[in-house]
């Protein structure tokens, strides 16, 4: 017998994702490993996904791998290897979206003094709709109304309902593929089997199905980590499905939304109830439990639901409500919203259209610099699903389809069959565009369970990727084919990462036209198709002339290619500093491949995490890069900044950028460079606003910076509302004349801005006094001595009558603008 003892030094303690990596070592042997807590004496099978949960092993606590067999001494060697290198990046600590509930509200709401509730706001948005409750299912209550069975039939319904509780996760909703992943990996461990099976006091199968719920929820709930204890959701939820499917029908009664609705549960909505009930009419979801990291948050993120959770006290305000508004961004539910916040929600929803309308146009096209170079913005996936998705978001294109999640969490590699309709489905809502898929991505730092690689030193140098296609033939072979043949869907860029020398170009451009050849041969058809490579080995630099008699294109992966150029392992603490994209020498690195893959004639694409950074985008331009792959959220901005830069000022940037000496110096020209393509002056017609109707000083303030926000003007139209507010709550604003002057000095403005707002009807604006004409100063908090200039001239200004009536009486913007900008002298 031997011993192998550690501490438990993950954030989140022994979840599902670090119990997995540890299940997939332990399956190689017939030694028995136990995992013992010997912090909170518990015990399990480190067999055993589920068990190890059920440990509730949290950080910090004491553990001990006790490991007896045949081979005990291999299994002993390769958990002490694992527990060493690679257990600690198992997990991360989770980036919590900051709690709302103590949040301040916009100060519109305070104003407006409505009925509500706060909670969580954990899926960003904002919602409108009539309150829909939604009950927990007691499956006890349920087995009470179904007749006894004896133990064998019950064990055949049990089984019958389990296997087709699998088969249901294999092939259900594709926009939840990675949360079905994850239930499915807990549903098919032995340990959830032998729960189910082992309840001979069961009255029925129902009841044993509720008796396995409770029975693998306990030690979750019992377990001192919030993270762990959200886990039960997937527990019930399972045992859900099964008892649904052991019925032949929905456990709940008809869920279909007919109008738009706000759905409110007294406990937690479990990620199978959320599947069915998504439809357009879903506005968002209010629930009593459910934190962050549980599958029903991660789902309703997924598809743009807003949801609040943690609500307490809710049950006497949403039944007998007939109308709910949901802004979870504050963390706030409204009951029955009175006039005035039914005017707030109109104003927000007005001003997230013009957002949306503002970045319209650059979804519909490719963008153009303001020399009119044309760039190419794509994205980067992981699931075929996301497809729809980012080009909603205005991609141009895929510039990065990441294979692995295809092959991940499973025991046996997707077959051909099963890729050609994951590529295919891509190529089909691409309808055209560019889209490049990546071959399988993985090796010795992404262990897949049924490849068995061996344990190394330095994985991220050693076995992976192209350099284990020629071991792994069969799983490689099948790719391809899968790919080509989605080549007659639609054009396909087909991508291979790690390459480093020209005899793996050589290999792969053979190996590619054999499997094309084959094809041909078997009457199968195939389209367009180019071959590629990452440039993420810096060797690459120097094979791109003769690689051009192989490939069609390259693309550099930004991040392995820093890494490796700087002999750094990003994630290691104690060299993580040298990995900085900024620095002189990689900025010449990249300019250098660009340059030698244009004049090879090879076309190039940038695929990493720099191609996001807003301040890296004119050192990329002056590179020569004009195709650019990112997430979808930093499509939209990115095709804004890129209108405003010249591409030949981008060059001379790029030049001076790495004759610098440090990154830090990089980052301070990049800055003042950016700052000076991006001014935009204090007056602009746009900042006026003409002859509105509006009902209370609340609605003009809120118009005029929600105008700000829209003309990105100010970081958040909120955050400038509450800092006007503030100045407001020191002395009224109003200067006489009919004439309010608001204003303020904040962090949060972005460019010094004059607003201006004309109402039809007088407004009160306080202790007796009526407007007519708002004038709004916002100013940059460094800008100190400009706020109290612009401040003081426009009051003297104001004093003179001809000034104030020509204020009133001109009917264009522009004229207006013109009149202040020349009284004003700016």
């Amino acid at each position: 017998m031997l011993t192998l003892d550690f501490i438990c030094t993950l954030p989140n303690g022994i979840h599902a994702r670090p119990a997995s990596e540890i299940e997939q070592r332990t399956q190689r042997f017939n030694a028995a490993i136990t995992l013992i807590n010997r912090s909170k004496k518990t015990q399990v099978d480190a067999k055993s996904v589920l068990g190890m949960i059920g440990a509730d092993i949290t950080q910090g606590d004491s553990c001990q791998f006790l490991i007896e067999g045949d081979d005990q001494q291999a299994a002993f060697e390769c958990l002490e290897a694992f527990m060493r290198n690679e257990f600690a990046d198992c997990d991360e600590l989770l980036a919590l979206t900051p709690e709302t509930h103590n949040q301040p509200l916009p100060v519109f709401i305070e104003h407006a003094q409505p009925v509500y509730l706060r909670g969580n706001g954990v899926s960003k948005g904002i919602g409108r709709g009539v309150p829909l409750h939604i009950d927990s299912v007691d499956l006890y209550e349920l087995s009470r109304h179904e007749p006894e069975t004896d133990i064998p039939r019950q064990q055949q319904q049990l089984l019958e309902a389990w296997a087709l509780t699998q088969k249901n996760l294999n092939s259900a909703d594709p926009g939840a593929a990675q949360v079905l992943a994850a239930q499915l990996k807990l549903l098919s461990d032995p340990a959830f089997k032998s729960c189910l099976l082992s309840h001979a006091s069961a009255r029925n199968a129902l009841q044993a199905i509720a008796l396995t719920a409770q029975a693998l929820s306990q030690p979750l709930l019992n377990s001192s980590s919030q993270y762990l204890r959200e886990r039960v959701i997937d527990i019930r939820d399972l045992c859900q499905g099964i008892a649904a499917n052991l019925l032949g029908r929905p456990l709940e009664a008809q869920m279909t939304l007919t109008q738009d609705s706000i759905v409110i549960c007294n406990g937690t909505l479990t990620p199978g109830q959320f599947l069915r009930l998504r439809n357009p009419h879903l506005k968002g979801i209010v629930m009593g439990d459910g934190g962050e990291t549980s599958h029903t948050v991660i789902l309703a993120r997924s598809f743009g639901i807003p949801l609040l959770c943690g609500v307490t006290q809710r049950e006497g305000l949403t039944r007998t409500a007939s109308m709910l508004l949901l802004d979870s961004r504050y963390g706030v539910l409204v009951a029955n919203p009175d006039a005035a916040m039914e005017n707030w929600y109109r104003l927000e929803t007005q001003k997230q259209q013009a957002i949306a309308r503002r970045s319209a146009p650059l979804r519909e096209q490719q963008v153009a610099t303001s020399d009119g170079s044309t760039f190419s913005v794509l994205a980067n996936i992981a699931l075929a699903v996301e497809a729809q998705s980012v080009f909603a978001h205005g991609a141009d294109g895929v510039g990065l389809f990441r294979t692995e999640m295809l092959f991940c969490e499973r025991s046996l590699p997707p077959d051909e069959e099963e890729q050609y309709q994951a590529y295919s489905e891509v190529l089909k809502s691409a309808e055209g565009k560019k889209i490049t898929i990546r071959t399988l991505d993985i090796g010795g730092d992404k262990p897949c369970e049924f490849l068995d690689l061996p344990k190394e030193e330095n994985p991220f140098l050693g076995y992976r990727a192209v350099r284990m296609y020629p071991q792994f033939h069969e799983i490689f072979t099948t790719q391809a084919r899968a790919l080509l043949r989605a080549s007659a869907v639609g054009p396909v860029n087909i991508m291979v990462p790690m390459v480093a020398t020209l005899a793996e170009i050589q290999w792969l451009h053979s190996q590619f036209a054999h499997v094309a050849q084959t094809l041909q041969q078997e009457d199968i058809p195939i389209g367009e198709w180019h071959l590629g490579i990452m440039v993420e080995v810096p060797s690459t630099l120097y094979l791109l002339e003769k690689a051009a008699n192989y490939l069609d294109f390259v693309s550099i992966g930004s991040n392995d290619l820093a890494q490796y150029f700087l002999a750094c392992d990003r994630g290691n603490p104690y060299v993580r500093h040298l990995y900085d994209y900024r620095n002189p020498t990689f900025l010449a690195l990249m300019r250098d491949i660009t340059r030698r893959a244009q004049a090879a004639g090879l076309a190039i694409s940038l695929c990493g995490e720099m191609a996001a950074d807003k301040q890296m985008l004119p050192l990329l331009v002056g590179m020569g890069l004009t195709q650019l792959s990112m997430a979808a959220s930093a499509i939209t901005p990115c095709k804004e900044a890129l209108k405003v830069l010249d591409v030949q000022q981008c060059r001379q940037l790029l030049e001076t950028a790495i004759g610098c000496d440090t990154s830090e110096e990089v980052t301070e020209c990049v800055e003042h460079f950016m700052r000076a393509q991006s001014h935009k002056p204090v007056l602009a017609k746009e900042l006026l606003l003409l002859d509105k109707t509006v009902s209370s000083k609340e609605e003009a303030i809120k118009l005029l910076t929600d105008n700000l926000e829209v003309l990105q003007r100010v970081v958040s139209g909120a955050l400038a509302e509450r800092a006007i507010w503030e100045r407001e709550a020191v002395f009224s604003t109003a200067l006489g004349f009919s004439v309010a002057i608001p204003h303020c000095k904040s962090p949060h403005v972005l460019h010094s801005s004059i607003s201006l707002l004309r109402v039809k009807s007088p407004l009160s604006w306080g202790e007796g006094v009526d407007v007519q004409l708002v004038i709004m100063l916002t100013v940059n908090d460094q800008e100190q001595d400009n706020h109290m200039k612009i401040f003081s001239r426009l009051a003297r200004k104001l004093m003179h009558s001809d000034f104030r009536e020509q204020l009133q009486m001109l009917s264009d913007a522009s004229a207006i603008t013109e009149l202040l900008s020349a009284e004003l002298a700016l």
